[in-house]
């Protein structure tokens, strides 16, 4: 059979990315591939700059090519991915200073209404019962939602050393704008401002023993994502979407923003998915498989559907979380599931 990039590209998802179980194909790292006649072209392109990461996959790639039926000759040429910065930013020239985080994971919609808080909340407490120290950082700053989806309605403490102390709730340390400012109040705030919040919230909040952190993004691909990837190391991003098609288009513009920025993608969640009725009928009432369809046409893992139970919203209104309250329903089963696809993909 003649060689062809799809058939390098399919070769190619045997090498998986130092230190994860995913392949350096779903993360981004292969950008680009030619083939003329049995000769091949790999260029790989890494978010930082790291020498020994960028050995093992070349390694890693030039057994696999070697291996290949019908290759004669090929080249591996490994490029770093230029830092992005917002309109108006600087790039930092010192990494800000890092919590002791170990992992990074965020939460993300390419548009509002999906219900990407609620994912980032259930997903958060069913890591929690898998793992120790995990929490939840609330970084929506023009709708932090997390508060009352956790019936949260106290102020944070700050330590004589002006840090900030993570309130703690369901296992969770956590923290969101909606702890600092009254709940009447509009946040307006512009890029500058967006991105010193976000910086504040990793460097000042004692997120010490905090091994997973969680982190809700604003809907969208705005300031607050990039000031995100600025500050942290990202483990991945998770994008959520609904089923309809006015939902998907804006997953494209998410997955491409992360791929831009060079953060793996985890995978994509589809939120309310379908209803099972009193009767056992199940109802797709936006339409369903759409986040499957997105997930095969961008390569990356789809995590999961999530039904829509009256729970969830009931939950969510009370601060009583679907997965404590209702642990063996199926919207709770969905999280579970989805959390651990999560883990297994950044441990």
């Amino acid at each position: 059979m003649p060689l062809t990039t799809e058939g390098i590209k399919s070769s190619l998802k045997q090498v998986k990315y130092p230190g994860f179980s995913r392949d350096i194909v779903s993360f981004g790292i292969v950008n680009d591939i030619e083939v003329v006649d049995s000769k091949v072209r790999v260029s790989l392109l890494l978010p930082k700059p790291d020498d020994k990461i960028q050995s093992e996959i070349t390694e890693s790639v030039r057994k696999v090519l070697s291996k290949t039926n019908g290759i004669s000759d090929f080249d591996i040429s490994v490029n770093v991915r230029e830092q992005k910065s917002a309109p108006g930013q600087q790039i930092p020239t010192e990494a800000p200073a890092q919590p002791g985080i170990k992992h990074f994971i965020a939460v993300a919609s390419g548009k509002g209404g999906v219900g990407k808080s609620t994912v980032a909340v259930n997903i958060a407490i069913e890591m929690s019962k898998l793992v120790d120290n995990v929490g939840l950082m609330d970084a929506d700053v023009y709708g932090p939602s997390i508060p009352i989806m956790l019936g949260v309605n106290s102020r944070p403490q700050v330590t004589p050393e002006k840090k900030i102390i993570p309130i703690e709730k369901y296992g969770l340390k956590l923290i969101s704008i909606g702890f600092l400012v009254n709940e009447d109040d509009a946040v307006i705030w512009r890029g500058p401002m967006v991105h010193g919040a976000i910086k504040q919230f990793i460097e000042d909040v004692l997120w010490e023993g905090t091994d997973f952190l969680v982190i809700d993004l604003p809907p969208g691909t705005g300031d607050a994502h990039l000031s995100l990837i600025q500050a942290v190391p990202l483990s991945g991003a998770l994008i959520v979407t609904t089923p309809q098609e006015v939902a998907l288009i804006d997953v494209k513009r998410g997955v491409q923003m992360f791929r831009k920025l060079n953060v793996p993608i985890i995978g994509i969640v589809e939120n309310m998915s379908y209803l099972i009725t009193p009767g056992g009928e199940t109802v797709d009432i936006f339409g369903r498989g759409g986040g499957r369809r997105m997930a095969e046409k961008f390569e990356v893992p789809f995590l999961g559907e999530i039904p829509i139970d009256p729970q969830i919203r009931k939950g969510g209104d009370q601060g009583t979380p679907i997965t404590l309250t209702h642990a063996d329903s199926s919207a709770a089963k969905a999280f579970r599931e989805i959390s651990k696809e999560v883990l297994s993909t950044i441990q």
